[in-house]
């Protein structure tokens, strides 16, 4: 959108009602339930009411986005004739301050939307169509004053794994747009398939972008091989280029900045089924994903790649990718250690920053900037490169303090490919555990960052990989309404935001993206938090849902809650004993059926507060949960092991608990999960085994997991031991036979 520069460039939408019938006192609109997203920094409150004609008469100088809104509300344009008095001016004023900053007015003058430049117009733009969306033709007088947080608001898609259509694509940058998420990162090519169009390379499309298995585990570990294109019922495809420019011109007209990702050095093992002499095997293998760095052909390669890339998209930015390179053939290549002699490198790591560097130069002689993830701080961070921080806000942290710019994408808060909720009734997803909550709690400014080196924090990104996101259906319910949590981050001051706000105001817009015919995840979640009262000897659970204005009903004897069971008021259930809660929502007398049952137990049981021993072995590091008595604090693990607090192994796990003098024991239980996609796994088997005097054990009981490892999605499974006997220590051991790398995770550990 341009706009002429004479005086304050005023656009006009005028009406052709006259203004005396136009403005007359309305009752005043309901203001306090205001349903923007993201918030505005600002809004004060008028008292009456702007009345809008269905019919609007529209000057040549308004923006196309509000033109084209309006009409998409049921709004008739027709031009401006005579000196129809203007009701809806947008105007450029450079006195507005903040980034993408604007002032949006309504009062009975009328709709004055300013902006210190076209961004800012665009942002008020939106704004305003989702005023008139809400009221109508009826809109509350108010003064809203607003600017972005962050310059970056980013959303990541991959479509390599799963290839997604370009109308899809388009859709994604209207509801982006409508919620002032700026940056869309186009992840084109990754070992699941080539989607990029190269007219020099045609063979990686031709080669590399179909195969004859689109479920991903079947395809990923046991074949990996592509098909030619045209193969009979193969699943894949590729964009043209026309394709590209439609998605690059769409998204510029709503104020969106494409950033296209060509993965290097690693995961390209899709590379090899067209130019298999890029690898250092020479060849295509298995488990080959990483490109050769020794070959002078490779860097040739991808300086060609990336010419037909940057003639496609104008961002300053493009990603190169940088992550999980195994290195795993680098080291026994002649060509990558005669580079590594010839350079002086000293380690794979350097010969991959090495590359990274050298890649760099490249797109700065060019006139753009690299983006990596956070891989690309090993070896050596090249000198103006971008880090996108995933595995968590460390090397954010890191490339931030050594003045290099970051964006924040951490794979605990912000990786949409996870579950939404409990995995039962839903569709397949990468594990994990990432609800609507926990994308709104993060906040991307760390802590451990100076006000200066914040400066260095352009934004936040949301990531939606596709292993087990099959078509766009999938991806949209993945997608939404997580990203309006992540809108609202990224816009909206910290200060203002409040998660139960927030979430009465996404219930509004669920289902207006419903209309627009996006497949939304529906908020069908009920939340169950406990917590453990050492001194009163009794356990608490609180109800949650993501549906704050629907009741939550619930039992306590196991039965199926009715609109007569007992409606949960917010004050916390509970029991110096066990605890099983069963609730489900309901609006009235009507089950909201959209939302399952959910039954939860709780115990205050004989180990909490106990003393137990870790034999031999000890966490991993990087899962303590609570520490030492994170087994046997009452408190139950989540959906997820990322939760902090499930305790996870990689050795066979082996404790001890002490409970302080000889007692009866009538059952003993042991909580253990498997996400099997995330290298989690179930116990071979867990033993009991019973000591009077700590020093001489019985195994009393042992049992096998019945759980199968062919299961993908997250398995929970209780290890219940039922006995007649008394003792004062318990022996928990639950064995691990896999390799290294593989985990146990535990929570809790239950003694009755």
């Amino acid at each position: 959108m341009r706009m002429t520069t004479q005086g304050l460039r005023t656009s006009v939408l005028a009406l052709s009602l006259s203004l005396t019938s136009l403005f007359a006192p309305q009752a005043q609109a309901a203001v306090d339930s205001l349903q923007l997203i993201p918030r505005p920094a600002s809004v004060t409150y008028g008292s009456g009411t702007l009345r809008l004609p269905r019919t609007l008469r529209l000057s040549s100088g308004v923006p196309s986005l509000l033109r084209d809104g309006l009409r998409q509300q049921a709004f008739s344009i027709t031009p401006i004739k005579g000196r129809t008095q203007a009701v809806i001016t947008t105007h450029l004023d450079p006195t507005i301050s903040g980034l993408e900053g604007y002032r949006l007015e309504v009062n009975k003058q009328g709709v004055s939307l300013s902006a210190r430049d076209e961004a800012g117009l665009r942002q008020g733009t939106q704004t305003l169509l989702q005023l008139t969306a809400q009221y109508g033709q009826a809109l509350p007088y108010l003064s809203i004053t607003d600017s972005a947080r962050m310059p970056y608001r980013g959303v990541m898609l991959d479509v390599s794994r799963h290839f997604m259509k370009r109308d899809m694509i388009l859709r994604l940058l209207d509801e982006m747009a409508r919620y002032k998420l700026n940056r869309f990162h186009w992840h084109l090519v990754d070992g699941g398939g080539w989607r990029f169009p190269s007219e020099k390379y045609p063979l990686l499309t031709k080669k590399a972008a179909f195969r004859t298995v689109s479920d991903w585990d079947q395809w990923w570990q046991k074949d990996r091989r592509f098909v030619d294109e045209g193969t009979p019922n193969s699943y894949g495809g590729y964009y043209s280029r026309e394709d590209i420019r439609a998605v690059v011109t769409h998204a510029a007209r709503l104020g969106i900045t494409v950033i296209p990702e060509i993965e290097l050095p690693g995961h390209s093992n899709e590379i090899f089924s067209a130019y298999p002499e890029l690898s250092c095997l020479g060849s295509w293998a298995f488990e080959n994903s990483d490109v050769c760095i020794g070959n002078e052909k490779t860097f040739t390669f991808f300086e060609d790649i990336l010419d037909e890339v940057m003639a496609l998209f104008p961002s300053k930015y493009i990603h190169i990718g940088g992550d999980e390179a195994s290195m795993r053939h680098w080291s026994k290549c002649p060509k990558c250690q005669a580079r590594m002699k010839n350079e002086g490198l000293k380690d794979d790591h350097a010969l991959q920053s090495y590359m990274i560097r050298r890649i760099e130069k490249y797109l700065n002689s060019k006139g753009r900037k690299l983006i990596g993830w956070d891989e690309i701080l090993m070896g050596g961070l090249a000198p103006d490169a971008t880090v996108m921080s995933w595995r968590g806000e460390e090397g954010g942290i890191q490339a931030a303090k050594e003045g290099h710019d970051v964006i924040l994408t951490p794979s605990s808060h912000v990786y949409l490919d996870l579950y939404q909720r409990e995995s039962d009734h839903e569709p397949r997803a990468n594990g994990g555990f990432i609800p609507l909550e926990k994308v709104y709690a993060y906040n991307p400014m760390p802590k451990a960052l100076t006000p200066e080196e914040g400066k260095h924090v352009l934004g936040v990104q949301a990531n939606l990989w596709t292993e087990y996101v099959l078509n766009e259906p999938h991806a949209e319910y993945m997608l939404f309404p997580r990203i309006l949590a992540l809108a609202e981050v990224a816009w909206t001051p910290q200060a203002l935001r409040k998660y139960p706000d927030f979430l009465s105001r996404v219930n509004y817009h669920v289902p207006a993206l419903k209309k627009r015919g996006i497949n939304v995840y529906p908020l069908r979640r009920i939340a169950a938090l406990s917590e453990v009262d050492t001194v009163q000897h009794l356990v608490s659970v609180c109800l949650e849902s993501e549906r704050p204005k629907a009741d939550i009903r619930y039992t306590t004897d196991g039965t199926e809650p009715t609109a007569q069971s007992p409606r949960y008021a917010g004050t916390p259930l509970t029991s110096r004993d066990s605890l099983t809660i069963t609730a489900r929502l309901f609006e009235g007398k009507q089950v909201v059926e959209a939302v399952p049952t959910i039954t939860f137990r709780t115990d205050y049981h004989k180990a909490i507060g106990k003393q137990i021993t870790y034999n031999n072995c000890t966490w991993n590091e990087r899962y303590p949960a609570g520490g030492t008595h994170a087994l046997i604090d009452g408190v139950r693990g989540t959906p997820t092991y990322l939760d902090g607090r499930w305790q996870g192994f990689t050795s066979p796990m082996d404790v001890t608990i002490d409970l302080g003098a000889v007692m009866e024991l009538r059952h003993i239980f042991a909580k253990f999960m498997q996400e099997r996609v995330q290298w989690v796994y179930m116990p071979g088997d867990v033993e009991i085994l019973l000591s009077e005097d700590g020093v001489n054990f019985r195994s009393v009981a042992r049992q096998q997991t019945r759980t199968s490892e062919d299961i993908y999605q997250p398995v929970f499974e209780t290890f219940s031991f039922p006995m007649k006997e008394q003792a004062r220590y318990i022996r928990l051991k639950a064995s691990n036979n896999r390799s290294a790398g593989h985990f146990i995770f535990c929570d809790e550990i239950i003694v009755h």
